[in-house]
């Protein structure tokens, strides 16, 4: 495995008197000394290769140094760790990056080096970290305790993970993912990013009951565990606060929807998944929303209808022999049917699999709802609307329509699904 120990050089150099250095850090056994870089050698170059960064005027006086150092034999600066000139910011950044990319594990030194070096050094560290929370073991900076004379140092690798979570936390804002490739050292938030990771993965595969309905509630795990970190007194994840409160916020707005009716719960679900750009997730669940309305008009003809309806949403979460007999996109599909078509007769809700409960739905519940003119011209077009020219449309690699034409269709179909069927109820069953 190859390892290095990565740090800029800068200019301290042996007319200064040595400062003295302190470390809590078990790998760092810190004496006076000129400045970092001699007590990096002394350190870690038995186990690790020490990568020098240095413009031929740095790597000049830390020369000197390491010279008069006696502890330090035969130490080589390499040419490929020169810096030719320090205002070529990209062609610098190109140069740590492949130094980075060319070690198992690093550790960075940020003590020293010129303004512009150590933060394009961090830049590069923050990209790597993202790809590999393993990459970096530590960055050690000697933080100044007093002027000139006493240092003491500190890792900073903590502050990868805030950077990481940071980024997490700001895409699940957005868009409600969380890529999965987004890894933390803390234990608590790493937690925290593979529950939200699963719920985007729940959200953008319409499997909201996991999400709200289930006994492992799982938006309200994820409330808690945001919860707690939020009570957390460590002052490094004070820093992200606000991120998590905002977390907190939009999964708050779901928890608040799962007591709501079926079809208000989606309507609210779809209208949010519109704002976040999943056009085809948004219009999905609104023709779900729409079938699930349609079911509850059914429910408001007969109590028997009701009741049969309800045994079959039952059985629907229950699987018999392998096998899903009663389906609840089936319901829906069906139940829309109803108030869409003109004079439309069918067996409703017949299974090919359970002759029992055919034969009761034929002989008690058809003959109710034949004699029911349902038909309503409204849902008809919203149903039209919804279907077939969006999501049919969409679901087809959106061919015949612009991007801009089709969201202003969506959001129009919205409106209408919330006036017709949530603030004027045409069905009447509120």
């Amino acid at each position: 495995m190859k390892k290095a120990v990565i740090t800029i050089l800068g200019t301290i150099g042996i007319q200064n008197k040595k400062a003295t250095y302190i470390s809590k850090i078990p790998k760092i056994k810190a004496d006076p000394d000129i400045n970092t870089f001699p007590i990096l050698i002394k350190n870690f170059s038995n186990e690790y290769e020490i990568v020098a960064l240095h413009t031929d005027y740095a790597k000049k006086i830390q020369t000197e140094v390491i010279e008069n150092d006696s502890e330090i034999k035969n130490f080589e600066f390499k040419d490929k760790w020169k810096i030719e000139d320090d205002t070529e910011f990209d062609e610098i950044f190109s140069k740590i990056d492949d130094l980075i990319s060319s070690y198992d594990k690093v550790i960075i030194d940020v003590s020293h080096g010129f303004r512009h070096l150590p933060i394009l050094l961090m830049v590069d560290v923050i990209i790597h970290n993202v790809r590999n929370i393993d990459k970096i073991e530590m960055i050690l900076f000697a933080k100044e305790i007093k002027k000139q004379e006493e240092y003491e140092f500190i890792d900073l690798k903590r502050y990868l993970d805030l950077a990481n979570i940071a980024y997490a936390l700001t895409t699940f804002e957005r868009n409600y993912t969380v890529a999965n490739n987004v890894k933390v050292k803390d234990k608590n938030f790493q937690k925290l990013l593979d529950d939200l990771s699963r719920f985007s993965q729940h959200i953008l595969a319409n499997s909201l009951d996991e999400l709200l309905r289930s006994e492992d509630n799982l938006v309200e795990k994820i409330l808690n565990k945001i919860d707690q970190l939020l009570r957390d007194d460590k002052n490094i994840f004070k820093n992200i606060h606000r991120l998590l409160i905002k977390t907190k916020e939009h999964l708050e707005y779901f928890q608040n929807l799962k007591d709501k009716k079926n079809y208000e719960m989606l309507f609210y679900i779809a209208q949010e998944m519109y704002k976040k750009g999943y056009l085809l997730n948004s219009v999905t669940l609104l023709s779900e929303a729409l079938g699930m309305y349609c079911t509850w008009g059914l429910k408001k003809i007969n109590p028997k209808v009701k009741e049969k309806i309800e045994e079959y949403e039952k059985n629907a979460f229950e699987e018999k022999n392998g096998w899903m007999t009663f389906k609840l996109y089936d319901l829906y599909n069906q139940a829309k049917i109803f108030y869409i078509k003109e004079d439309f007769k069918f067996n409703f809700l017949l299974t090919k699999e359970d002759k029992k409960w055919d034969k009761s739905i034929v002989n008690e519940i058809k003959p109710i709802i034949e004699k029911e003119n349902l038909f309503n011209e409204k849902l008809r077009k919203l149903s039209s609307k919804c279907d077939k020219k969006i999501r049919n449309n969409l679901a087809h690699a959106n061919t015949a329509k612009r991007l801009s034409d089709v969201k202003k269709e969506i959001q129009s179909t919205l409106n209408q699904f919330k006036s017709y069927c949530i603030i004027n109820d045409i069905l009447g069953v509120n």
